[in-house]
């Protein structure tokens, strides 16, 4: 995956919740897309994947995913590790299934970190939507910008990790809040 991040990417945010029975084989599946999805000489387009278990809701599950715009996620679906995914799906693996399609180019060139290493342990992450007044958009990004970029000073945030901050595609008034920190302390 490429370190930086670019205006050139998008990111997807899939929700799922899978039945109790099916959790092994699942962690497996995604173990599998995970590590693949990470492997730049097998999917170039993706520049992130970050796989979180709630802990809020029982067999619920995160996946944050950035690729390139201009390496399509046609390359990502056509994998083996996706295939498996898409199979695991096709049995009845899912109970639920939600997905974000978010992009920053609207937002500012902040908005995605650009030095998260990918082997970045983290153990508690934060994943929020929030739907902003048409009318209030600009101040909520002028303030929303000054506080990524503080967040992401490691002298006053230690424990963060990362701070990203996205926009809906299929809705230009609702923005992702996604930040990594170190434990939930942090």
């Amino acid at each position: 995956m490429a370190s930086a991040m670019k205006p050139s990417s998008f990111t997807v945010i899939v929700t799922v919740d899978i039945p109790e029975d099916r959790v092994p084989e699942f962690l497996k599946v995604m173990e599998g897309d995970a590590s693949g999805s990470r492997n730049s000489a097998i999917d170039p387009g993706c520049m992130r994947f970050d796989f979180i278990k709630s802990k809020d809701v029982p067999n619920r599950y995160f996946f944050y995913e950035i690729y390139d715009k201009k390496k399509s996620t046609k390359v990502h679906r056509d994998t083996a590790h996706y295939k498996a995914w898409a199979d695991f799906k096709k049995t009845g693996g899912v109970k639920n299934q939600d997905v974000k399609k978010c992009e920053t180019d609207s937002v500012g060139q902040w908005a995605l970190q650009a030095n998260d290493s990918p082997s970045s342990q983290f153990k508690a992450g934060l994943i929020k939507t929030v739907d902003i007044d048409p009318n209030r958009i600009d101040e909520f990004l002028k303030v929303i910008g000054h506080d990524v970029l503080e967040t992401r000073n490691k002298l006053l945030e230690p424990g963060c990790l990362r701070t990203d901050v996205l926009r809906c595609k299929d809705n230009p008034n609702r923005f992702v809040l996604y930040e990594k920190f170190v434990d939930d302390a942090a």
